[in-house]
């Protein structure tokens, strides 16, 4: 981070980065991940605070990201590896 000088004779601190994900949410999250696991330097902006990192997939209680859960199997929804 460095600051900027503005006109008004302020500073704004600036940021660079290779990524901007707009959303902390579960897709955010992973395409955060991938992206910083390629070596790529990501900034991450959500609207809700650091407390709600995740969104809606905190609610979900992982049962609907589950792999081979009782739901599925009773389903008959089967995974190929």
């Amino acid at each position: 981070m460095r600051d900027r000088p503005t006109e008004g004779g302020g500073n704004i601190p600036t940021m660079d980065s290779d990524v901007i994900v707009v959303g902390a949410g579960l897709a955010g999250l992973v395409v955060s991940y991938e992206l910083a696991a390629a070596d790529r330097s990501v900034i991450m902006l959500d609207s809700e605070p650091l407390e709600s990192i995740g969104g809606q997939a905190y609610w979900a209680l992982g049962g609907l990201f589950m792999v081979n859960s009782s739901g599925q199997r009773r389903l008959r929804i089967r995974f190929l590896s």
